[in-house]
């Protein structure tokens, strides 16, 4: 696995079946370590890999993608997005394959880019996935050439959440991401909080119980 991650193993082991796997995607500025807030209160049946973003905003501060903003535009590396998505494909293929995870039980929970690089994973390869926690998100319009067709993305659950006063991702990118997911046929629950670009507790508590809830509907 050629990302950098840290591992929290199942708490609760069930020999006879394999583990359900959750991967952490961190925001920009941020590393493996900026979402351990989670990991007190997510599902102790987990088999959680935190990750490390590809590219080095400065030490110890990495990103999935270099972003600029202006007044009329957002301007994204898409050679860095691109190589960001394929590279945690290819980290979900090796650790179902090196930690014995289940491959039917496969979530992302991303902050911000690492939000956006979620949805871009579950809208071109939805086979890889069960569902998706996305924080303060959107979808990239360089991904709908590329994404898979609508029928193949209809076994993904979503929980989209969205502060009302982030002036980074302003709400009405919220409502787009939303309503794409639902022009898709995709199930989903969307919720929206008094809070800006941030992780409120609010939050953690809420994508908690929406993640114990899909293991509880897909245990085998």
């Amino acid at each position: 696995m050629q990302l950098v991650y840290v591992s929290r193993p199942p708490a609760v082991p069930t020999p006879a079946q394999r583990p359900p796997l959750l991967l952490l995607l961190h925001g920009v500025g941020g590393n493996e370590r900026g979402l351990e807030r989670f990991a007190a209160d997510l599902d102790p049946r987990f088999l959680i890999l935190s990750l490390r973003a590809p590219f080095t905003n400065t030490p110890d501060a990495y990103r999935w993608f270099d972003v600029e903003f202006s007044p009329q535009r957002i301007d994204i590396d898409v050679d860095e997005a691109e190589h960001s998505r394929l590279a945690v494909i290819q980290f979900i293929n090796d650790a179902v394959m090196g930690f014995g995870a289940d491959p039917r039980r496969v979530y992302l929970l991303g902050f911000s880019q690492g939000a956006t690089l979620a949805y871009g994973i579950g809208l071109t390869a939805p086979s890889k996935l069960r569902g998706i926690v996305g924080i303060a998100g959107r979808v990239l319009p360089e991904i709908a050439p590329i994404a898979a067709p609508a029928p193949t993305l209809r076994h993904l659950t979503l929980l989209i959440q969205q502060g009302v006063n982030d002036p980074v991702v302003p709400l009405a990118r919220a409502h787009a991401t939303r309503n794409l997911f639902a022009d898709l046929g995709v199930m989903f629950g969307y919720r929206e909080y008094d809070a800006g670009h941030e992780i409120t507790p609010d939050m953690i508590t809420d994508a908690c119980e929406f993640l114990r809830t899909q293991i509880d509907r897909f245990e085998p």
